[in-house]
């Protein structure tokens, strides 16, 4: 696609008598996932010159839903969880957005996400949309049976937007293939027959697809180097990885992989510190058999909140949003800072980092791995034809370095940083694209 000229992104019907104009983003804290990403939207937006009608309509979800899902315990009692789902985008095909697990679950994480995930898509050429969604429950010690009817309840309350052409369920926090396998049956019986693109996620056995367990440790490790060679660092690097879950185990096992070291790693509870290098797989399964990372004997134990400020040549946050911050920042240790986690650094973070000369892989592309998998998964089942391991790898790599690059590019010309060069990459897509198709009215 050529590169779109200021006045096709610009409404054609924007001009003069317009009453309102563009405006300021949330007056939100800072750790607001929400206003972190709307700030970067508004920055992305001026660079582009949007006209305050296409900023109006790009900055809006187009759609929130909440409801309520009343489940009864083994014990017998009822409690009601509040489900929601937000669709962000729609115009360049259907949304394809996660499915949380979390007793602590917000809307504005969840509208930021939805967002972040049009954003990400554009950006990698993926022609899908974002959208957001959970349940305020956490599956952690509760019962299978109780999770299994939240997750089909859930399911089944959002029957009529869900669908392989409207809206696509990936799995997120606390959500594994299991989980994503009740999600497809669920959608599958109301609609009476088996419907494999609605979910992505999926084990590989039922229509689910090669690469699934790897592909974001792999994005993000295959740009760690593609930073790194920039920056005249080759060989074996030394490693810092906050977060033991998912995600965090593929990046560590990626990086191990491919000749690094990770010297520390952590989550909430208990980090572990290894200058020598981390045995990952003794390490993941003592979490997997105590919860956490803490109490492991293969390193020496360090204070979680200490873990950021480890010295490293790279530090990879892959665990939760808003985890760099102004009140750490400033202690960093890292030569690059590439990020697995969704929105894991705060806007006011990324200035101190910027100031002090450390560079980002922001998460439209370090954990780009996750959206390209899924486009994978849906676009094989719509072909009912599944790819070989190598088909998944190549193509994966090619999209996310070509997505990089093309953001390397714009940041050049624009003088900013890589964050806010992939998000006018993704914004300029969508812009293009919206005012092509007009408004319906």
């Amino acid at each position: 696609m050529p590169d779109p000229t200021p006045e096709q992104l610009r409404d054609p019907l924007a001009g003069e008598g317009l009453e309102e104009q563009q405006a300021p983003s949330p007056a939100l804290d800072e750790e607001n996932p929400f206003s972190s990403m709307m700030a970067r939207f508004d920055e992305a937006a001026a660079h582009l010159g949007l006209s305050p009608d296409a900023y109006a309509v790009l900055r809006r979800p187009d759609r929130q839903f909440k409801f309520a899902i009343p489940v009864q315990y083994p014990d017998g009692t009822v409690r009601v969880h509040k489900g929601y789902r937000i669709r962000h985008n729609l115009s360049l095909g259907p949304c394809l957005g996660g499915l949380r697990l979390e007793s602590d679950l917000k809307r504005e994480e969840l509208a930021a996400l939805a967002g972040w995930a049009t954003w990400k898509n554009a950006a990698l050429g993926i022609p899908f949309g974002g959208s957001a969604g959970g349940v305020d429950y956490d599956p952690r010690g509760q019962a299978e049976v109780t999770t299994e009817a939240v997750v089909r309840r859930y399911t089944a309350g959002l029957q009529d937007l869900l669908g392989p052409e409207t809206d696509i369920l990936s799995p997120d926090l606390h959500c594994n293939e299991q989980i994503m396998a009740w999600c497809l049956d669920t959608y599958s019986m109301h609609v009476r027959h088996t419907e494999n693109a609605v979910v992505v996620g999926k084990p590989e056995g039922l229509a689910g697809t090669h690469g699934r367990d790897c592909a974001v440790g792999r994005s993000a490790i295959v740009l760690m180097e593609r930073r790194l060679a920039t920056m005249d660092i080759s060989g074996p690097v030394d490693i810092v990885v906050q977060g033991a879950g998912t995600v965090g185990a593929q990046v560590m096992r990626e990086a191990v992989a491919r000749g690094h070291r990770v010297i520390a790693a952590g989550d909430f509870r208990g980090a572990a510190h290894n200058q020598a290098g981390l045995d990952i797989e003794a390490l993941l399964a003592h979490r997997a058999a105590h919860g956490s990372v803490e109490g492991f004997a293969g390193g020496d134990a360090i204070d979680p909140s200490e873990l950021l400020a480890q010295p490293c040549d790279v530090l990879i946050p892959a665990a939760t949003a808003d985890q760099i911050h102004s009140r750490n920042a400033a202690s960093i240790q890292a030569k690059l800072i590439v990020e697995a986690a969704n929105g894991p650094t705060s806007k006011r973070a990324d200035g101190i980092l910027s100031d002090r000369g450390i560079p980002v892989v922001p998460d439209l592309l370090g954990n780009a791995g996750s959206a390209v998998i899924a486009y994978f998964e849906w676009v094989q089942n719509r072909m009912g034809y599944q790819w070989t391991e190598e088909m998944v790898f190549e193509r994966l790599d090619r999209m996310v370095i070509e997505a990089y690059d093309k953001a390397r590019k714009i940041a050049k010309e624009h003088q900013v940083g890589l964050r806010l060069a992939a998000c006018i990459l993704g914004v300029k897509r969508v812009a293009y694209f919206d005012n092509m198709r007009g408004l319906y009215a």
